[in-house]
């Protein structure tokens, strides 16, 4: 179902008002880029267009007391013991609790480790953002309107394994046959964030292929197919689901007691936009060679995850991963694949609807509280 939220919370006010600064000083940064390019070869802004939103944004993140499952982390943090074990075994096998078992070692003040996640989940995604868009300004906007900073405070452990895995986005886009290993070593630590990051190995293959094939279309189709007929493969996905992270979701009735709906029809619109602009200016695409079309392979698949979420909004969760090259994609296509003379028009439009995407989902935002970020709540008032 969807919320609107058209009375701005005091957070909310806070984010937008910092977000308009930030996108200013990232086009103001513009002016003196950097001498080497970024990786599509565009020109890369001063790096203090990402400084500001990296330290921002992060302090914003790690000051929460709430929001979404921040709650239950801090509550089973001040359960723990006074001293954990903190061994190889366990970052290999359960990366999240060897650092929780660190931080609870020196503190019992669960704040600590929620700063944690914060730095661990928000600063990678913003520089590989600066490395690979073309209006870093744009890319700011996106990172707050799409959702990924709220998100970042709801499924904490899934956002860090997403961190780990944007490290390899280097070799994800490299044409070298060599990078597949290192890819690989990067997604099983990852994995060992977050059991659902093992999907990305095959996705390697899928999403390197050329893009606007017939596969890329069949992608689209079987997710709406698989929303069609999903009660009836539910018992043999409940049954590969006791394997993952989410088995809890399996033994608690999650999909079987019919309480929780599926994600907004709305946000698959959000999502498609960028692929049917991208789909009438394919040549003009072109120009980012196999990176567009790994990236435009991305977002079909972003775009089919979350027709699939339609069922229930818990299967979003897995495009959680690709949620920063959807990002890049859209920059690209608004930015790009349209003629310069419809440019203006596309980047305005896509700034009003993504907004919308955010008034949507604003709920992360507008449920923000906090000890330490401004408590008194003194401005905008």
């Amino acid at each position: 179902m969807i919320k609107y939220y058209f009375q701005f919370d005091f957070y909310e006010k806070v984010i937008w008002v910092a977000t308009i600064i930030m996108c200013l000083v990232a086009v103001a940064c513009r002016r003196a880029p950097l001498r080497r390019p970024g990786g599509l070869g565009q020109p890369l802004p001063n790096p203090v267009a990402v400084i500001l939103p990296i330290v921002f944004f992060t302090v914003f993140a790690a000051c929460r007391k709430n929001v979404g499952d921040t709650f239950f982390y801090a509550h089973a943090f001040k359960l723990m013991p006074d001293e954990n074990p903190v061994n190889a075994d366990l970052f290999f096998g359960y990366m999240f609790g060897f650092f929780q078992n660190i931080i609870r070692n020196i503190t019992d003040d669960p704040q600590w480790l929620i700063a944690f996640a914060a730095v661990f989940s928000i600063p990678i995604p913003l520089i590989i953002l600066y490395k690979y868009c073309p209006r870093f300004e744009m890319a700011i906007f996106m990172f707050v309107a799409f959702g990924y900073l709220g998100g970042t405070m709801n499924g904490m452990r899934q956002y860090m394994a997403t961190s780990i895995f944007l490290l390899g986005t280097k070799y994800l886009f490299s044409m070298k046959k060599s990078d597949f290993i290192k890819y690989a070593v990067i997604v099983l630590l990852a994995y060992c964030m977050h059991n659902s990051a093992m999907i990305l190995i095959p996705l390697y293959f899928v999403v390197r292929r050329r893009s606007w094939q017939l596969s890329s279309y069949l992608i689209i189709l079987g997710s709406m197919v698989g929303v069609v007929i999903f009660d009836a493969i539910l018992p043999s996905f409940l049954s590969a689901l006791e394997q993952t992270s989410f088995s809890n979701y399996s033994e608690n009735g999650w999909f079987t007691s019919g309480q929780e709906g599926g994600s907004s029809l709305f946000r698959v619109m959000f999502i498609i936009y960028p692929i049917a602009i991208a789909y009438f200016n394919k040549e003009r695409l072109r120009m980012m060679g196999h990176i567009g079309d790994i990236l435009t392979n991305t977002a079909f698949i972003t775009a089919a995850i979350n027709i699939i979420a339609m069922y229930n909004w818990i299967f979003a969760r897995l495009s959680i991963y690709l949620s920063i090259y959807f990002i890049i994609f859209t920059v690209w296509v608004v930015n790009y694949a349209v003629k310069p003379k419809d440019r203006t028009l596309v980047v305005f439009l896509s700034i009003i609807i993504y907004y919308m995407c955010f008034r949507m989902d604003s709920h992360m935002i507008a449920a923000y509280e906090s000890d330490y970020f401004l408590p008194g709540r003194k401005l905008f008032r």
